[in-house]
């Protein structure tokens, strides 16, 4: 019998930058959608924070896609008012995604490593932003995730 053939491996393996290069064309495809279609409209696709169906307090993530269609859209203002941690996060991701690519790419020896305040300040960071945007009096009732 002769050995099969592997299905889609004509003339070698991806490039390295492969899977980088796919996560920013999700990443930019999402961008799309959330600029073309509201997230408000529940009856839509966009589906509830479990946290906050079980609690009815917001989670750290709570109002992350509509901070981020709000960003798409050029309204850091109204993104901030829905979350300010997605608001803040987000050049980290940029930096850390552009720092996958080019250890991907060859141009770095092996990923940086984390320092350990980063660890910790986000171990400690998201509960803490959890706890603070749910408080609810001034100065803190501002963090949470304004209506939806």
């Amino acid at each position: 019998m002769a050995p099969m053939a592997t299905a889609g491996r004509r003339g070698g393996t991806l490039p390295p930058t492969a899977l980088p290069v796919a996560v920013a064309c999700i990443a930019v495809a999402v961008c799309t959608v959330l600029a073309l279609v509201d997230p408000e409209d529940r009856a839509l696709w966009t589906p509830s924070c479990p946290f906050r169906a079980a609690t009815g307090l917001d989670c750290p993530g709570c109002g992350g896609t509509r901070a981020v269609t709000a960003l798409v859209r050029g309204d850091a203002g109204l993104a901030v008012s829905h979350n300010l941690l997605t608001v803040l996060l987000l050049p980290l991701l940029v930096w850390a995604w552009t720092g996958w690519l080019r250890v991907r790419a060859g141009r770095r020896a092996t990923r940086p490593d984390v320092p350990t305040w980063a660890a910790w300040s986000l171990a400690l960071g998201l509960p803490g932003f959890m706890l603070l945007r749910n408080l609810p009096w001034a100065p803190f009732s501002w963090l949470g995730s304004s209506a939806f």
